[in-house]
C-alpha cells in the first residue's frame, strides 16, 4: 500500500505481518535499506477507514447521532484502494515490444517541450525509489525481476511510474527552460514550448496521441531492426464496416508480443453511429501487462492511465481518417474498452 495510507494516525490499524523470508530485488538506490517498520502493510479495511478519518478531519459533515454514524449513499471510496496484486501468471514481453511502448510514451514528452528532460528523468527515479519497495510487498514471496522488460510484473510497476511521473510534471509544465545538452557550449540549451500548446490542461490529450502514433509506426515501419508481422496498413474512411476486424488483428500483435493473453474485438451490430460513417465496437484484453498499473493510476485519481494499446488503436483509427473515443473498465483479470467511431470531415466527405 503506499505510505499515505499507513501515515494517516486518526484510526488505530494494525498492520499486516511482513514475511521476513520474502524474496525479490530491491531497488538500486545508494540509500540505506529501509526497515519492515518504514513499509508496513495496511489490510484494505484500514485504508478504506484512513480515507474516510481523512474525509472526516477536512470537515465533511455527516448525518450521526450519539447512537448511530451511517455514511451517505453516494460516498465511495473504492478508488481510493489500490489494485490487489495480480493473482494469476501472465505472459512474457517481448523486449523490443516492450521497449517501443516505454520509449514512444519518453519520446512524446520530449517532443512537447514542458519539462527538461534531464529533470524528467530525475522525477521518474523518484517515483521509482517510492513506489517499488511497497510494490515488492505487495507481490511477496514473488519475485519481480528488476531491470527485466519481458518479466510482466517488472513492465507493469515501470510503465505505471513512467505515467505516474508524466501526471506529476504536466501540471508543472514551464514554458521556456534549459535543458541539458551533452554538446553544447555550456552543456545547455533553452527550450521554448510550441504556443500551440502552452496550456498544461492540452498535455494528456497530445501526450496520447504522440504516444499512439509512435507506437502505430514503430509497429508498421519496424523499430531498432525489429518488425511487426500482422500489423495492418490504414484503411479508408468508406471502410468503417471492416474497423472492428482491422483492430482485431492490431491488438493480436500485441497479444503474439506478450502484451495480453487474450485480445477479443466484438463488432456492435446496431446501426448507432454508422450514419455518420461510423461504427462502435468493444474491446476485451484478458491478463495485459498494464493491468496493475492501470488500477493503481485510476485509484490516485491520475490524469492519464498507461492504457498504450489503447492510444495505439486511436493512432490506427485516426491513420483511417477516423475521429475516435472510448472508456475504460477494470476488473481483476481484463481490461474492457467500449469504442465509437466516426470519419474525420475532409474532401473524402464531399
Amino acid at each position: 500500500m503506499p505510505r499515505w495510507c499507513c501515515a494517516i494516525h486518526v484510526v488505530s490499524c494494525s498492520p499486516t505481518p511482513i514475511d521476513a523470508g520474502r524474496t525479490g530485488h530491491r531497488s538500486q538506490a545508494t540509500a540505506p535499506a529501509r526497515t519492515r517498520e518504514e513499509y508496513p502493510l495496511v489490510s484494505r479495511r484500514c485504508a478504506i477507514q484512513s480515507g474516510v478519518a481523512l474525509a472526516v478531519s477536512a470537515g465533511l459533515a455527516w448525518p450521526q447521532s450519539a447512537y448511530s454514524f451511517s455514511f451517505p449513499p453516494n460516498l465511495d471510496f473504492s478508488h481510493l484502494v489500490q489494485p490487489e496484486p495480480v493473482a494469476f501468471p501472465r505472459k512474457a514481453l517481448d523486449q523490443r515490444f516492450a521497449v517501443l511502448l516505454l520509449r514512444s510514451t519518453y519520446d512524446a514528452v520530449d517532443a512537447l517541450d514542458f519539462i527538461a528532460m534531464d529533470q524528467f528523468q530525475i522525477q521518474f527515479w523518484k517515483t521509482r525509489q517510492a513506489e517499488y519497495e511497497p510494490y515488492l510487498l505487495q507481490y511477496s514471496p514473488i519475485r519481480v525481476r528488476q531491470g527485466d522488460l519481458t518479466d510482466p510484473l517488472y513492465f507493469d510497476f515501470i510503465s505505471f511510474a513512467q505515467y505516474s511521473t508524466v501526471c506529476t510534471t504536466v501540471p508543472k509544465g514551464l514554458q521556456v527552460f534549459k535543458e541539458y545538452c551533452e554538446d553544447c557550449p555550456d552543456q545547455s540549451k533553452l527550450v521554448r514550448r510550441d504556443a500551440s500548446f502552452k496550456d498544461n490542461n492540452s498535455l494528456p490529450t497530445q501526450i496520447a496521441i504522440r504516444t499512439g502514433d509512435l507506437i502505430y509506426d514503430g509497429l508498421r515501419n519496424g523499430f531498432r531492426e525489429e518488425t511487426f508481422p500482422g500489423t495492418p496498413a490504414p484503411l479508408t474512411p468508406s471502410q468503417a464496416a471492416q474497423v472492428p476486424l482491422q483492430v482485431q488483428k492490431l491488438l493480436d500483435v500485441f497479444v503474439d508480443r506478450g502484451f495480453a493473453i487474450k485480445a477479443q474485438v466484438t463488432a456492435d451490430t446496431t446501426a448507432a453511429g454508422k450514419s455518420s460513417g461510423g461504427g462502435s465496437f468493444s474491446v476485451r484484453l484478458e491478463g495485459p501487462a498494464n493491468l496493475w498499473g492501470v488500477g493503481a493510476l485510476q485509484s490516485r485519481q491520475a490524469m492519464m492511465v498507461d492504457a498504450v494499446d489503447a492510444m495505439t488503436v486511436q493512432a490506427y483509427l485516426r491513420a483511417s481518417g477516423f475521429t475516435s473515443e472510448y472508456s475504460l473498465q477494470r476488473s481483476s483479470t481484463a481490461i474492457e474498452q467500449r469504442w465509437t467511431f466516426h470519419s474525420l470531415p475532409g474532401p473524402q466527405q464531399a
